[in-house]
């Protein structure tokens, strides 16, 4: 996995995350409210016991609070806009 924060001013945070194909993520869930957007390949996403399968040019919304993971059908390019800032995503 390679992550890269784009932006992370205001009240906003863009990171670009990019994954080989056949990584699972670990189940994840944080306060900030969470948009996905598949800029390459392809992805299942669990929300919340929900499963969908995006490719490139689709849309994730994750809420607030919300357990969510996602697994690598393609090698993908993922960006997350997060809402309010996610500090722990901030380089120490």
């Amino acid at each position: 996995m390679k992550r890269e924060i784009l932006n992370s001013n205001g009240s906003l945070m863009l990171i670009k995350v990019e994954l080989e194909q056949g990584f699972l993520g670990d189940i994840d869930q944080h306060p900030e409210e969470q948009i996905s957007y598949i800029e390459k390949g392809k992805v299942e996403f669990n929300v919340n016991g929900q499963k969908r399968i995006l490719n490139k040019g689709d849309i994730q919304y994750i809420p607030s609070n919300v357990k969510h993971q996602v697994k690598v059908i393609e090698e993908c390019i993922i960006l997350d806009i997060f809402t309010p800032i996610r500090k722990d995503l901030l380089p120490i």
